[in-house]
């Protein structure tokens, strides 16, 4: 599943980098992995020979009737090894170390992906946010020269007090949205401060010729299908139900015997009565089997097997979810994607009816309540269109993600959509 293809450049993809060494979510999944990937070693050590060794001072002493007690220090030392010949439950978790590995490497998979996509949010949040204070600022500045103007038809005797204190209440509410924008900036911003872990710089914005991508293949129900079957958690989660089958296993495996071939090597120094001193060398088959546990072993399995119908209903879930958010980023992608090209045809006709407008307001033809509303519909237009732009590229790549393929590869893709630097002219624009 592909996104077309266009060439610009941006700092998107230097955004998404910087937060990915930063976020502390994906930091614990990464460490997790690394801790996960020992579970293969360490399952790996209980098939080979165990051997260990130790030394000691024993103090000895012997009563027997008729004779005089006898004490006596002696020093040893001791050498074992056990080799394990046939253990189940040992080999089974040696087995299940590879699922183990393999959760973990999904899990990060996971976590890298949701991180990347936390920044690609927060990047276009912030973007948006500079959209509205740009948009503000623009609505601020048109309806300060049209209180001017009334101000001067006003003293001219062509305007009524109505008219005089429209455009006051219009100029105070333009203000403050004005201000609401601006603080609304500074937080967008200073949350990607905080995921990038470096000072802000300007952001790169779509230009108003840029093409955006389309999905690939347009089919709601492809999309739903791969992401119900192959999304990370329903990887996540059909790795545990394997998982769960290997503890089964193990519970079943406590009822088989268990052998192993050990052997001990202990010198020791000459003790009193003895001439010399003596070593002790053993070496046995041994065959072990449980008789009787108090039912842990029932216990132990019937914990299993409800551990393993537990994972297999998690799958079905994951699976329900995934399917239901990779239907619901589609329509938002396809709204966006019909709603931007609507609103592109309604921007300019707005911009040509507030045209029409003013100048119906200068010969009088038009009222100041007239041009307001048309200054309002424009710029409400405007904003409306920058939003639904950005919600194409961003329900694109969580698109991608539902279905697990979203890749770095992908962001910087979306960051070629981006021009280096925002431009603007004096009439109405959109970048």
């Amino acid at each position: 599943m592909t996104l077309a293809n266009q060439t610009c450049a941006s700092d998107l993809l230097d955004m998404v980098n910087a937060s990915l060494s930063q976020d502390a979510d994906l930091a614990q999944a990464r460490a997790a992995y690394e801790a996960s990937k020992q579970a293969i070693p360490i399952a790996r050590a209980a098939l080979l020979p165990q051997i260990s060794g130790g030394w000691g001072r024993a103090y000895n002493e012997i009563k027997t009737d008729g004779f005089p007690r006898q004490s006596y220090w002696q020093n040893g030392w001791t050498f074992q090894a056990a080799q394990p010949l046939f253990d189940w439950a040992k080999w089974t978790t040696y087995q299940q170390a590879d699922l183990v590995v393999a959760q973990g490497a999904v899990q990060f998979a996971a976590a890298q992906q949701a991180a990347m996509l936390k920044a690609v949010r927060a990047y276009f949040d912030a973007l948006a946010a500079e959209d509205e204070l740009e948009r503000t600022s623009e609505y601020l500045a048109a309806i300060d020269e049209q209180h001017r103007q009334t101000r001067r038809k006003r003293a001219a005797g062509e305007a009524t007090v109505i008219d005089e204190r429209d455009i006051d209440v219009a100029l105070a509410q333009a203000r403050i949205q004005n201000a609401d924008a601006r603080q609304d900036m500074e937080v967008k911003r200073r949350v990607l401060q905080q995921m990038s872990g470096k000072p802000f710089s300007p952001l790169s914005g779509l230009s108003a010729g840029t093409k955006l991508p389309r999905i690939q293949p347009e089919d709601p129900d492809v999309w739903a299908g791969q992401a119900s079957s192959s999304g990370y958690d329903v990887q996540s989660k059909q790795l545990e139900l394997e998982i769960a089958k290997m503890d089964s296993k193990k519970a079943r495996a406590a009822h088989y015997p268990v052998v192993s071939l050990t052997g001990t090597y202990t010198p020791a120094g000459a003790a009193s009565g003895y001439a010399r001193p003596t070593t002790t060398t053993t070496a046995m088959l041994q065959v072990m089997m449980p008789l009787f546990s108090g039912g842990e072993i029932q216990a132990r399995l019937k914990q299993s097997l409800a551990q393993q119908d537990k994972a297999q209903d998690a799958i079905e879930s994951a699976s329900f979810t995934a399917e239901k958010d990779a239907r619901e980023n589609y329509a938002a992608y396809l709204k966006a994607r019909v709603r931007s090209i609507s609103l592109e045809q309604l921007l300019q006709t707005s911009k040509e009816a507030l045209a029409a407008t003013e100048t119906g307001f200068k010969v009088g033809s038009r009222t100041q309540v007239d041009v307001l509303r048309a200054l309002d519909s424009y710029f409400t237009v405007r904003r409306d269109l920058m939003r639904s732009r950005y919600e194409v590229i961003v329900s694109s790549l969580q698109l991608k993600a539902n279905v697990a393929s979203l890749t770095i590869d992908d962001i910087s893709y979306a960051n070629t959509l981006l021009c280096c630097a925002k431009t603007s002219d004096n009439g109405p624009s959109l970048r």
